[in-house]
């Protein structure tokens, strides 16, 4: 039976999450990069000098764009990234180092070329509607100082790297010769070679063990020698055998992707259709191809992973990185990986919280023993869910639960009482806990918000205390009436005998 893609999805998150908190993979990214410029306003007029739009300014934001875009996604999974680019002896290239530095790249890598200037994009926007788009660039190639320059810098990074990503946007970053030595470089060293290509001549990619085109790239590469110039299958087929790729990912838009490996293609849907922006998508699609490839996973896997995170990526608006728990988060995929053995992996709860703390979110934490999941239940959690961004919840041991609630107590075990939990739409993370009370797992969680049933006064609350003096709060819910595992136990009981 043909597996589901989001039970497909589950799977290889749960893959990485356990292979990500073992080691961190080390990504090199050589490419065009560019800073992305987002000036946002108002239209609600006609210019009385030509038939435009006027927009009145409200707002601007500076993103990390192309070949930057790629590494700061990666970055933000969990790798350990290097970036070598081109930029000019500009403000641009200011600007371009704090965006790295803000996500914790070195710009030690850029090669500053003063006859260039430094590629920005800038965006006028209405709401979620660009009118404009202006392009600041020098698109021809790289003199000869500046491609051995880049030379250098790749091969002094190359050794550490298990995946090198191109990331070619046709700005005169990857010139053709160098890009052939480095692929034989690679391809002798057995570093993998990700390729997301640009232009109508793949030869310069010629034996990249993956090349990542969207569906218009590959039809124009090959459409001078494939009938059916609607067939992406075939045109992945022709680049393959013409340019002795080891493999073909093409991206499909809203219909996801399709692998051609060997004899074998394979399909993978998006994994959603709410389409705010599609810019910096296929970057996304790019470092999540890299970062599941660099962890030992398959192909179909990657791609799986790769189309989870470019669908997150385009409901949001402009450029913008997705995390390895934001991924989870959405797909309602971090309760299950995260509860696996229990306690155990408490530690990774925290590596995954410490990340979300990093991007300004907001943990809520509550617990239970969850023994008959009832309608209060779901009503309460999905209430403490709006109290932040991250709803976790601790979850009693059996053994805790027998010692709270006396013998013949759990019904249900913790394993089934976790994987229940961590299926509702409102909780994000689920980690089980042996002692009576869950003041030692609120105090290594130190959640910003704890919640609680209005049947506790906050003198009786555990860990209120704690949470205060760290600057938290806590918030009781209102508890529906008659509801209670322990009353549901109690009928159930009565109506047996």
């Amino acid at each position: 039976m043909e597996m589901n893609f989001e039970d497909h999805l589950a799977q290889v998150v749960s893959q990485l999450s356990k292979l990500r908190s073992n080691r961190r993979v080390n990504v090199l990214v050589w490419g065009d990069v560019m800073v992305d410029e987002y000036l946002s306003g108002s239209a609600d007029r006609i210019s009385p000098e030509a038939p435009i739009p006027v927009v009145v300014g409200q707002d601007s934001v500076s993103r990390l764009g192309g070949a930057a875009n790629v590494a700061a996604n990666l970055a933000k999974l969990g790798a350990a990234v290097s970036l070598v680019g081109v930029v000019g002896d500009d403000a641009g290239k200011l600007k371009l180092d704090e965006l790295l530095s803000d996500v914790g790249i070195s710009s030690d890598l850029m090669i500053a070329d003063s006859d260039r200037q430094t590629t920005r994009k800038l965006r006028i926007v209405s709401g979620v509607q660009q009118i404009v788009r202006v392009d600041f660039e020098d698109a021809q190639h790289t003199n000869e100082q500046t491609a051995a320059a880049i030379a250098g810098a790749l091969y002094g990074e190359l050794e550490e790297a298990r995946v090198l990503i191109v990331s070619d946007y046709a700005k005169g970053a990857c010139p053709a010769p160098l890009l052939r030595e480095v692929i034989k470089f690679c391809n002798s060293n057995k570093i993998t070679v990700l390729i997301d290509p640009k232009g109508s001549d793949f030869s310069k990619y010629a034996g990249a063990d993956i090349v990542k085109p969207n569906r218009q790239e590959a039809f124009i590469a090959a459409s001078q020698n494939t009938p059916n110039t609607q067939d992406p299958r075939g045109a992945g087929e022709w680049l393959i055998d013409q340019h002795a790729f080891g493999a073909c990912v093409i991206t499909l838009g809203a219909e996801g992707s399709l692998l051609l490996e060997g004899n074998v293609s394979f399909a993978v849907p998006a994994f959603t259709r709410d389409v705010s922006d599609v810019t910096g998508a296929g970057d996304c699609v790019a470092a999540g191809l890299g970062f599941a490839v660099a962890h030992g996973l398959s192909l179909s896997d990657a791609c799986v992973f790769a189309n989870a995170v470019g669908s997150i990526s385009v409901s949001k608006l402009g450029s913008v990185a997705v995390s390895f728990e934001e991924v989870q988060a959405r797909y309602q995929l971090a309760g299950a990986s995260a509860h696996h053995g229990g306690a155990a992996l408490l530690d990774e709860v925290v590596r995954i919280l410490a990340r979300r703390r990093e991007s300004g979110d907001t943990i809520v934490f509550t617990n239970g023993c969850f023994d008959i999941l009832h309608a209060g239940h779901v009503q309460n959690l999905n209430q403490a869910a709006g109290f932040g961004s991250v709803l976790v919840v601790g979850i009693n041991s059996d053994a805790s639960v027998r010692r709270l609630k006396g013998e013949g107590r759990p019904i249900n075990s913790a394993d089934d009482r976790a994987a229940v939990i961590a299926n509702l739409r409102s909780v994000d993370l689920v980690v089980e806990f042996d002692d009576d009370t869950p003041l030692q797992l609120i105090e290594t969680i130190s959640p910003d918000v704890l919640i609680k049933g209005a049947d506790y006064s906050n003198k009786d609350v555990v860990g209120r205390e704690y949470v205060e003096s760290c600057g938290g709060r806590v918030e009781l819910l209102a508890l529906r009436d008659g509801l209670s595992s322990s009353t549901l136990i109690e009928k159930m009981r009565k109506s047996a005998r």
